[in-house]
């Protein structure tokens, strides 16, 4: 990987991150932490690498955004079925934006599968553009920061950590954060929905009438004694 970003450069890191900004499965993360351990070395300037990867983000998340506010809820309407993403789990997905979308904006960068569909999702739900590009925006600075950065302080120690490790080692950790991700993205976006809280006040409201109900015949029971009297 490194070998393509010396040769590349910084453009090759504004495209790779814009790329899997729009759910492709390349290694933006992985290649932003590469370039940042390049800079820590004096072979790239870690302020055009940051610049580069938090462009690339914002960009492919805003193209993202148009392609999911133009073409997204009709292609997931007519094709979400097939992957087990019916109309149920839309519903869920709408209602999670409604109440938390600017918290899901925030922190999906930092999160595998919400990073990569983070931009269409927003758009396909109508979420306010410029809101949608502030949170984007700073989501974007936190994650390049956090990686490049970290990277370029403290590469010398993470190389030498992944070279006392083997193969299988690295693969079961990343395996594990990605597994863990995408479980917490599973249960952010569908547990519960408004399924469950429509049912919930179908049954207060039939709660209420029939309390009503007892309520009125028991008021009608004293004046029924009292006109039999």
């Amino acid at each position: 990987m490194t070998e393509f970003i010396e040769q590349y450069g910084y453009g090759f890191i504004l495209i790779v991150v814009l790329l899997e900004s729009l759910a492709l499965p390349l290694p933006g993360e992985s290649l932003l932490v590469a370039a940042g351990m390049l800079s820590s070395n004096g072979e790239l300037n870690l302020l055009l690498v940051l610049g580069a990867a938090f462009f690339g983000s914002i960009i492919g998340d805003n193209i993202g955004y148009l392609i999911g506010r133009r073409y997204g809820r009709a292609v997931v309407v007519r094709w979400g079925g097939k992957v087990g993403f019916g109309e149920d789990k839309l519903a869920m997905v709408e209602d999670r934006f409604q109440h938390y979308g600017f918290m899901i904006v925030l922190v999906a960068r930092f999160v595998f599968i919400l990073r990569q569909l983070n931009g269409f999702v927003a758009g396909m739900m109508r979420m306010n553009w410029l809101q949608f590009l502030l949170y984007n925006s700073i989501s974007a600075a936190l994650w390049t920061g956090a990686y490049g950065i970290s990277a370029y302080y403290f590469g010398e120690a993470l190389k030498h950590f992944l070279d006392e490790q083997s193969t299988i080692a690295i693969l079961a950790i990343s395996g594990t954060i990605c597994a863990i991700g995408m479980f917490g993205t599973y249960r952010v976006l569908f547990s519960g929905g408004p399924a469950s809280k429509d049912g919930e006040r179908d049954a207060s409201g039939e709660d209420a009438k029939d309390e009503a109900s007892l309520n009125g015949t028991a008021d009608r029971s004293p004046s029924s004694s009292s006109s039999s009297s």
